[in-house]
């Protein structure tokens, strides 16, 4: 690699580390305490644990290597890459953020609120990066790219709301309820920073 290929590629990497280390400190530090389900890999991943002989971790490790399976085959192989320091990236920060001390947990309502800004500007920071996040958010990236009227911030939340239904059955309505305020909040919040600083383009990263 080049000395001028390696500047191109450093300043997305470096995107995508932040956006994930926002991503994982809102998860750990308001989402799983409060235990707000967020229609993603988790949650789909608890809902098909619930129904299947197989465990929670098996059904997310099925699910993340599916997503970059298909990252691969429809969005390329910078996505590709992107999107598996995305994942590494996004398990080293959960599991550090998991592990510090602090508790910044304080009601759903705040946590929510709190988890939006963080999710929502950490996803910008990975997808204005041409990368994802290595979860469901691939197939939202799928569509927008065959079909650009179904723009990402739409096809996210059509995801994230089946998933929310899905696991209702298992965990509530009440569970359902904050997952669909979240939803829509951190979409919107991504939607609107993608709209400001860098609409979204058709995979403007070529192989």
């Amino acid at each position: 690699m080049s000395q001028t290929q390696f500047k191109r590629q450093l300043g997305p990497i470096l995107l995508i580390l932040l956006g994930n280390m926002l991503i994982a400190f809102g998860y750990a530090k308001f989402m799983v305490p409060s235990n707000i389900i967020s229609g993603g890999v988790t949650s789909l991943s608890m809902v098909l644990a619930r129904l299947t002989p197989v465990n929670v971790v098996w059904w997310t490790n099925i699910i993340t290597v599916s997503c970059l399976g298909f990252a691969l085959l429809f969005l390329g192989r910078t996505n590709f890459f992107r999107s598996m320091v995305s994942s590494v990236a996004y398990m080293a920060f959960f599991a550090f953020w998991s592990w510090t001390p602090f508790h910044l947990s304080q009601n759903p309502i705040a946590d929510v609120l709190l988890a939006s800004l963080f999710i929502g500007a950490g996803y910008y920071c990975c997808i204005a990066s041409n990368a994802s996040t290595a979860g469901l958010d691939v197939f939202a990236l799928i569509v927008a790219k065959k079909r650009p009227q179904f723009n990402v911030t739409l096809m996210l939340r059509v995801i994230n709301v089946v998933v929310l239904l899905a696991s209702a059955l298992v965990f509530g309505w009440v569970a359902l309820l904050w997952g669909l305020a979240f939803t829509f909040l951190y979409s919107g919040l991504m939607g609107r920073l993608l709209h400001w600083f860098q609409p979204f383009k058709k995979m403007q990263e070529t192989d």
